[in-house]
């Protein structure tokens, strides 16, 4: 793991995944002062670790959980009244080795977590990405407009690396906080795998529901 000290902007309810895009809306006096110190930087410098504020207590500072994500800031809208419409873009995934002290914002020294080597032609990478995009396209067409990803989203992920495949479909799928997190752990492919057997579950699980929702649009049984 290579080590290095970032900037960090935790968020509650928010996993970022690398090659994913995240916007955000900036509004807190100690992030627009993050925001004016990336923007002081190089553009190839501009890096924030993006983490998971971890779920209720009443701790200050709240806890964060490790993995993060490196993003590098891509872009930025000033609003007039000082607020900013951010875009990030994720890089690599880190751990948090310490929070170092400092004002106003949190900081932290991480490791890089490196990828291992992915033959996107391997057979069984090839037989993955064929599954994935199956579930998902069966997700889809069972949830219809209630979906949270689209017909139209999952092609455009189907033609891409298999790495924007499946932090792609993890990004957008309604999955809670934590599912996301647990699926940023994984180095790839197994993160694929996992991501894989949490939307064959749901499948089934809609599969099984099939009749009951059929009987719920009969009116004359309500």
């Amino acid at each position: 793991m290579t080590q290095i000290r970032l900037p960090l902007f935790p968020l509650p309810g928010v996993v970022h995944f690398p090659r994913t895009e995240l916007r955000l809306h900036v509004f807190e006096p100690r992030y627009r002062q993050l925001l004016r110190d990336l923007e002081a930087l190089p553009a190839s410098e501009r890096w924030v670790g993006m983490v998971l504020i971890a779920p209720g207590g009443s701790q200050r500072p709240r806890p964060i959980l490790s993995p993060g994500t490196a993003a590098r800031l891509m872009q930025v809208e000033r609003l007039p009244d000082g607020r900013s419409n951010i875009l990030l873009v994720g890089g690599f995934r880190f751990e948090i080795r310490a929070e170092i002290d400092g004002a106003p914002y949190r900081r932290a020294e991480v490791g890089s977590i490196e990828e291992a080597p992915l033959d996107e032609d391997s057979p069984a990478v090839r037989t993955l990405r064929s599954a994935l995009c199956g579930a998902g396209r069966a997700l889809q067409r069972e949830l219809g407009e209630r979906s949270s990803i689209s017909a139209e989203r999952l092609v455009d992920l189907a033609a891409g690396p298999f790495e924007l495949l499946v932090n792609g479909l993890a990004t957008e799928l309604d999955l809670s906080p934590l599912q996301k997190l647990e699926l940023l752990r994984r180095g790839l492919p197994s993160r694929g795998r996992d991501l894989h057997a949490l939307l064959q579950g749901r499948v089934q699980m809609l599969d099984l529901l099939r009749p009951l929702r059929a009987l719920a649009t009969r009116p004359e049984l309500n």
